[in-house]
């Protein structure tokens, strides 16, 4: 026992006790009464984080606070672990997102009884969670005959018990595939006294894209793109005004390319700011191709190099991803996804009289996939660049464990180990 845990002791003990010293009643104290440590919901004490300031932690959990008493070390209060998805507008698996997974989503639902959705205009809906709440998205019921050349009831029958019929629903598709996934039943509109003609309106099982749909049919989103390659560019703006938020994209760039997530990527880096203002450098004006694509391990090396390039002029980022897509030589593989990822503190510039929605589309016409990370102010300058999609912007952040998750999230974006 310290003399100060006996001091502290004896600050216990009635003045009258004039040999507290000696008393062999005397017991040492765990810890300092009122101290705070961090803790988590499986009771970890994590010394090197500060009580004040804990970090925070993705969706739902939290760290906690565990207290020293004159009786020992309280419990971890309000610590929160991850838990089951449920729809709920919550992230409460912490891992993916909110509303992301849970037992009732993507299950077929509307069903009316009686109704044979097999033929007519019946099609079940999905369940799906949109704003925190279940609801069957897309089903459609009988409804009461009418003329229109549809199986509105849902019988077999078409029209029947109205004049004038006029159509007959089809499908095409093999059998169970339709109403589920992408796939839809059209319509044969009578011609010349007869349906012998295309089936108008029909969706029927297409090749699987990264596209969070169930292109093929089968019941499953998305699959099969776990194994694809990826190509990918990052487009950094090394203005002095971004120092901190360039240092702490390094960062958090890092330790993803030492994930064996990155074993199928490559990664090249364009550097924006490059060049005095005034100084045109056709046909790459203020932009530098700083690397073109090599596996994970050389690119740490190259991003590290990264915050010895001198900065200077402008940053016209909407033309720099024009100049990736379509002029810098870039080894671009036929297979792979690509994926071009701008990291900025500027508004979404343009030297070329380039605007986003061009951009957009020949990101769309050649097969790119368009990230960027803009402060919130500069989000709606960027927008029309990433197909009109705020989960596709992202805000720079000087912490380097917030880079890290939120390029995170791009992979899964990317239907990347899904």
């Amino acid at each position: 026992m310290t003399l100060r845990s006996v001091f502290l002791i004896c600050l216990l003990i009635p003045l009258g006790c004039s040999n507290c010293l000696e008393d062999q009643q005397l017991v040492p104290l765990e810890c300092r009464p009122g101290e705070k440590q961090v803790c988590n919901h499986h009771g970890e004490v994590f010394t090197s984080l500060y009580p004040d300031n804990p970090p925070t932690l993705p969706g739902e959990c939290t760290f906690g606070l565990r207290t020293c008493t004159f009786q020992g070390w309280s419990e971890c209060v309000g610590a929160k672990g991850p838990v089951e998805e449920i729809c709920d507008g919550l992230d409460n698996d912490c891992v993916d997102g909110i509303d992301n997974q849970f037992p009732e989503q993507y299950q077929l639902c509307g069903f009316v009884e009686g109704a044979d959705y097999g033929v007519g205009i019946c099609t079940p809906g999905v369940m799906k969670c949109e704003g925190g709440e279940l609801t069957c998205d897309g089903h459609v019921g009988p409804v009461e005959e009418t003329c229109d050349g549809l199986d509105n009831n849902c019988n077999g029958s078409v029209d029947e018990g109205v004049a004038n019929t006029t159509a007959i629903v089809c499908y095409e598709g093999p059998e169970g595939t339709m109403a589920v996934g992408e796939c839809r039943a059209g319509v044969r509109y009578c011609t010349d006294g007869g349906f012998d003609v295309p089936c108008d309106g029909q969706i029927l099982p297409d090749i699987e894209a990264c596209d969070d749909k169930d292109n093929d049919c089968d019941g499953i989103i998305d699959e099969g793109f776990d194994t694809r390659g990826v190509d990918l560019v990052f487009v950094i703006d090394i203005s002095s005004s971004f120092d901190q938020e360039i240092e702490s994209m390094i960062q958090g760039i890092a330790p993803l390319l030492e994930d064996p997530i990155t074993s199928r990527f490559r990664f090249g880096l364009i550097a924006v700011g490059t060049a005095t203002n005034g100084e045109l450098r056709s046909p790459y004006m203020y932009s530098t191709m700083v690397s073109n694509f090599v596996p994970a391990d050389e690119f740490l090396e190259i991003l590290e190099d990264a915050r010895a390039i001198p900065s200077a002029g402008q940053e016209p980022t909407i033309d720099t991803m024009f100049w990736t897509m379509r002029l810098y030589p870039f080894s671009w593989r036929l297979t792979a996804q690509k994926v071009i990822i701008t990291m900025t503190d500027e508004i979404a510039q343009t030297i070329l009289g380039k605007d986003c929605n061009e951009i957009n589309d020949i990101a769309i016409e050649d097969g790119f996939e368009l990230f960027v990370f803009a402060l919130e102010p500069h989000h709606n300058t960027f927008l029309d660049c990433v197909n009109g999609q705020n989960r596709r912007l992202f805000t720079p952040a000087a912490n380097s464990e917030t880079v890290f998750l939120q390029i995170r999230r791009i992979f899964d974006d990317l239907c990347i180990d899904r």
